[in-house]
């Protein structure tokens, strides 16, 4: 319990520093700009994936059909 305690305030402790938050932010950017075409490659390939769906499927008249298209599409299955 007195470990536990231990390691949470410095934890706290440092994440307060300034210098421990920018190299974060650093990091987190670097993350943010390598992640980023994937990301709106997958946004893409999910709004295209629902539109066919869509087109096969009315979401309004036939919603569970529409999930199963939209599933069968977005996430094909791994032979």
């Amino acid at each position: 319990m007195i470990v536990r305690r231990l390691f949470l305030e410095a934890a706290r402790r440092i994440a307060q520093n300034p210098e421990v938050q920018q190299k974060a932010a650093d990091m987190a950017a670097q993350v943010y700009v390598k992640a980023r075409p994937k990301l709106e490659n997958a946004g893409r390939h999910l709004s295209e994936s629902a539109r066919d769906a869509a087109a096969e499927h009315d979401p309004l008249k036939d919603p569970l059909g529409f999930a199963r298209s939209l599933k069968k599409r977005a996430f094909p299955p791994e032979n």
